[in-house]
């Protein structure tokens, strides 16, 4: 699940930003309007998002994520010769990290966009108690600088944050006017390097609380920015070519920076997806540093415009790990399962790399430290061609289980050159595969994880 759930997120998204039109309904509701303006310009807030967020707590990225992980452990199911695993802790943060992110994007779609003159409307609003904020690139959302706790909050500090965001009321029949004021942010600027000199692009920025823990949930929304940033839920501040970068709409205060890269590992593609694990996973923070808790402050106030904020890359204190996996009678490489890389330095950090066919794992551009790579359902396994067209042109091979083997973990120091000699041995495990199921690749088909996700499927069993 851990390969397929991204691309799906990313699937399923395309198809709420980018519904047909059709052809509209008689509304009923109240009908909520205003004007927005910029207060630093005294102009209309043109284009911006204006969004209505119900006092009452909703559950439609939960709902969502949970026809989503249903979706994918009915196909794993299907595949398999047991009950499927619990989910670990750090599949759970996962998983509520990428509500939170659904709930922004179901925001965006009940947005409303101002028109040239800053006027905005909604129609057919529920009964009900809405806060009301906006959105626009450079600046400030306050709303969008609360939490779920916060809201929920009954400290007084916390509850006069939430006072500032507007609200209204209305019973489903009647109309009601609210208009908003947006204080433009402050923003940071700089160049992002890598130790010769050259850019380095494509790279995106955030910004985090100085000396804050890791957050296990970040690397997950960092995986979904891309996507939610077509419904416009949250900006995306990437470097160019030349490698600059500008964070803008930013409320006064100190912060760090932290500039990430996701990608595939080298020589993976979509053809071998299964192959890559977590792939390559960077994070770099202001100072120049691979550690959060020495990122290096920003202090900014209302409206700073700070530039210069560079960050340099050193790529020569970046290693890999290879190693093997060998089953411990005959010494035999293993061809399934999983790696995972753990690190106590950094509790958030949750690599997997697959077992690939040579028994072989690798994990790739890892600063120093000390990591713990552990072998996660190991198996000897039979691949043959799968049938039919297989996902988005992409045909993934069934994959049939022989043996399977238990579990072993290694420590990893790197320091100053990479490791390469790391040896894991697992035990063969008595077990045998049901005569009545083999383990194979589910074959998931856009249709079905679609229909699934949007609720037009046939949950039954028996088809026609």
């Amino acid at each position: 699940m851990r390969f397929f759930a991204l691309p799906a997120f990313a699937l399923a998204l395309t198809f709420a930003t980018r519904l047909p039109a059709q052809q509209t309904p008689y509304v009923v509701g109240s009908t909520v309007t205003g004007h927005v303006l910029c207060a630093d310009t005294n102009a209309p807030a043109r284009f911006a998002k204006v969004l209505l967020k119900s006092t009452t707590p909703g559950g439609a990225g939960a709902d969502f994520m949970k026809t989503l992980t249903s979706t994918l452990q009915k196909a794993a199911a299907s595949s398999s010769d047991g009950p499927s695993k619990p989910q670990t802790d750090e599949q759970k943060r996962a998983l509520a990290a990428a509500s939170r992110s659904m709930n922004m994007v179901t925001d965006m779609l009940n947005s409303s966009t101002v028109g040239l003159d800053g006027a905005f409307s909604f129609a057919g609003v529920k009964p009900g108690t809405y806060y009301v904020h906006a959105m626009l690139p450079g600046y400030i959302d306050p709303f969008s600088q609360l939490t779920d706790e916060d809201l929920a909050s009954t400290d007084p500090v916390v509850r006069a944050r939430v006072a500032q965001i507007p609200t209204i009321t209305v019973t489903g029949t009647d109309s009601a006017r609210v208009d908003l004021r947006l204080e433009r942010g402050a923003a940071v600027s700089g160049r992002i390097l890598y130790e010769d000199g050259t850019p380095a692009s494509g790279w995106t920025l955030s910004i985090i609380q100085p000396k804050s823990p890791e957050d296990p949930g970040e690397a997950t929304m960092a995986a979904m920015n891309q996507a939610m940033a077509m419904s416009g839920a949250v900006p995306l501040f990437k470097t160019d070519d030349l490698g600059h970068y500008r964070i803008s709409g930013l409320p006064a205060g100190d912060f760090a920076i932290r500039a990430s890269l996701m990608a595939t590992g080298v020589g993976i593609s979509a053809t071998n997806m299964g192959d890559g694990g977590s792939g390559i996973n960077l994070a770099v923070y202001s100072g120049d540093t691979f550690t959060r808790a020495s990122a290096k402050p920003v202090h900014l106030t209302a409206g700073d415009e700070i530039s210069g904020v560079n960050i340099n890359i050193s790529t020569h204190t970046l290693h890999s790990i290879t190693g093997h996996v060998y089953a411990k009678s005959d010494s035999h490489t293993l061809n399934v399962g999983s790696i995972t890389l753990t690190t106590k330095s950094n509790p958030a950090l949750n690599l997997k790399a697959a077992i690939r066919d040579d028994g072989s794992f690798h994990f790739e551009y890892l600063p120093p430290g000390t990591y713990t790579a552990t072998v996660d359902d190991a198996a000897d396994g039979r691949h043959t061609p799968s049938k039919g067209g297989g996902f988005m042109g992409i045909s993934m091979p069934n994959q049939e289980i022989l043996h399977k083997y238990g579990t072993d973990s290694a420590d990893v120091i790197l320091a100053d050159s990479d490791v390469d000699t790391v040896r894991l041995t697992v035990e063969q495990t008595n077990w045998t595969p049901s005569p009545a199921k083999k383990s194979a690749t589910p074959d998931i088909t856009p249709g079905s994880l679609v229909d699934s996700l949007l609720g037009t499927g046939d949950d039954s069993d028996d088809k026609p």
